[in-house]
C-alpha cells in the first residue's frame, strides 16, 4: 500500500526516540477535529442552518442523532484495526469525515445535510477512541493514564480551538466556508497518519523511554471477545458508558444554544466554552494519573458525579457571574469522561482485542447518540428551554455510577489466578 511505502521512507530518514509522543500528538489533533466540529463547534451552525434553509431546531440537531452509525460501526472498525493496526483506520476515517465536511456548502435540501451527516458520523469511532486505546496502550503501557489523558486533551483543544476558527470564520465569511476550512485540516491530519503513525515499538531505541521500549504488539494480552461477553462486567461498563455518552449528545452541542437562550451575551458564552475546553483538558490529565493510582472505575464514578452536580447548578441559575466559575469547573469533570471511557474497558479487559470489545460495548452507545438530540430538541420546542432535558441527564449520571458499584474487573481476577 502506497501509505505503507511512505510511511517506510519517513521511518527510515529521521530519528525515532520519540515515536510514541509524535503518534500521540497525530491521535491528538484528530480528536481536536473530530471532537471540535462535531460537539463543540455544532450550535454555532444551528442559527445559521436556520436562517439559510428554515429548518426547525428538531430538524438540525436530529443531524447529530447519526451518531448511532458510529455505533453500529464501531464494531467492524474495530474488528480491521485488530486486524490490520491503527494506521489504516485512522488514515480512512479521517479522510472521509473531511469528505462529509468540505461537500456541505452544496446542500440545499434537509436529506443532503442528513446523508453528510451520517458520513460524518460513520468515521467517528476510527479519529478518536479505538486508535487512542490501541497505540497508547502499545507506546505507553507503564503510564497508559497519563499518556491517554494527554491523547484525549486533543478533544478539549479541538473545544477550545474550533468554535473559535468557526466563529471567526461565520463573521468574515459563511457557515459553507467555515465546513470546508475544518475538511481541510482533516485532510491535513490524514496525510500525517499516512507519514508517522506506526506499530513497530520493537525497533525503537532503547534509551527513550526506559522499560516502555521492549513493547512490542505481539506481547499484547486481554480477554478474547467471547471470555468478556460472558463477564457481568462487560455489561455493567457498556450500560454505564451508554447512559455517561448523553454527555456528548444531549449537553454538549446543546450547552451554548442553552446558556444564549437564556440570556448571556453572545462574547461570553464564547469564552465560556474555551474555558470548558481549556478545563477540560486539565480534567484528562488529572483524572488519566487518578485512574492510574485508584483504578479506571473509582475516577468514572468521580467525573459523572461532577458533571451531575455542577449541570443542575447551571439549569438552576442559567445567568450570572457563578457562570464563571461553574462551567469551567464542569468542563474539568466533563473532560474527564472522555479518556476514562477507554481506561475503564482497558482495565476490564485488556488490549489484545480492545478494537473488538470496544466497538461491541459502543454498540448501546447508539441509544444516547439518537435519544439525545431528539430529547434535546423536543425539551426545546415544547418546553421551551432545553433544562429539563439537561435534568433527565443528570439523573441518568446517577444511574451509571449505580453500576459502576457493581463492576468487578475480570483482568484484575485474571492476574491474582496467575499469581497463586
Amino acid at each position: 500500500m502506497f501509505s505503507d511505502r511512505a510511511a517506510d521512507m519517513v521511518l527510515r530518514a529521521r530519528r525515532r526516540e520519540y515515536d510514541g509522543w509524535l503518534i500521540v500528538g497525530i491521535v491528538f489533533l484528530s480528536s481536536a477535529l473530530s471532537i471540535g466540529t462535531s460537539n463543540y463547534a455544532f450550535g454555532l451552525y444551528v442559527e445559521p442552518l436556520e436562517e439559510t434553509f428554515g429548518w426547525t431546531r428538531t430538524e438540525i440537531l436530529a443531524s447529530l442523532s447519526f451518531w448511532a452509525i458510529g455505533s453500529l460501526t464501531a464494531p467492524l472498525l474495530g474488528r480491521f484495526m485488530d486486524n490490520y493496526g491503527a494506521r489504516p483506520l485512522l488514515v480512512g476515517t479521517m479522510a472521509l469525515f473531511g469528505v462529509s465536511l468540505v461537500l456541505r456548502p452544496m446542500m440545499t435540501e434537509l436529506w443532503h445535510f442528513y446523508a453528510l451527516s451520517f458520513l460524518q458520523f460513520f468515521a467517528f469511532s476510527g479519529m478518536n477512541m479505538l486508535p487512542a486505546g490501541r497505540l497508547v496502550g502499545l507506546w505507553f503501557p507503564k503510564s497508559k493514564g497519563r499518556a491517554m489523558g494527554f491523547a484525549t486533551m486533543g478533544n478539549n483543544f479541538g473545544g477550545l480551538t474550533v468554535p473559535i476558527l468557526t466563529g471567526y470564520l461565520l463573521a468574515v465569511a459563511t457557515w459553507g466556508s467555515a465546513f470546508v476550512v475544518t475538511g481541510i485540516l482533516s485532510f491535513a491530519v490524514a496525510l500525517l497518519a499516512t507519514l508517522f503513525v506506526h506499530e513497530r515499538t520493537t525497533q525503537r531505541v532503547a534509551s527513550s523511554q526506559g522499560s516502555e521500549s521492549s513493547t512490542a504488539t505481539t506481547g499484547l494480552v486481554g480477554l478474547t471477545v467471547k471470555e468478556a461477553l460472558r463477564s457481568d462486567a462487560f455489561y455493567y461498563v457498556t450500560a454505564a458508558t451508554a447512559l455517561g455518552s448523553f454527555t456528548y449528545s444531549a449537553l454538549l452541542p446543546q450547552i451554548s444554544t442553552h446558556l444564549l437562550d437564556q440570556g448571556t451575551e453572545d462574547a461570553s458564552v464564547v469564552t465560556l466554552l474555551s474555558l470548558l475546553a481549556a478545563f477540560g483538558m486539565a480534567g484528562k490529565g488529572t483524572f488519566g494519573y487518578l485512574a492510574e493510582r485508584f483504578t479506571a472505575r473509582i475516577a468514572m464514578m468521580l467525573s459523572l458525579g461532577g458533571q451531575a452536580l455542577l449541570i443542575s447548578v447551571i439549569v438552576a441559575y442559567p445567568v450570572g457571574i457563578h457562570l464563571w466559575v461553574v462551567v469551567p469547573i464542569f468542563g474539568f469533570f466533563f473532560g474527564a469522561y472522555g479518556v476514562l471511557m477507554t481506561l475503564l474497558l482497558q482495565e476490564n479487559f485488556g488490549l489484545k482485542y480492545f478494537g473488538s470489545i470496544a466497538g461491541l460495548s459502543g454498540l448501546v452507545v447508539m441509544i444516547p447518540a439518537f435519544a439525545g438530540p431528539l430529547m434535546a430538541g423536543a425539551s426545546f420546542d415544547y418546553l421551551g428551554s432545553y433544562g429539563p432535558a439537561f435534568l433527565a441527564v443528570v439523573a441518568l449520571f446517577v444511574t451509571a455510577i449505580l453500576l459502576l458499584t457493581r463492576v468487578k474487573p475480570p483482568m484484575q481476577r485474571l492476574a491474582e489466578l496467575s499469581q497463586e
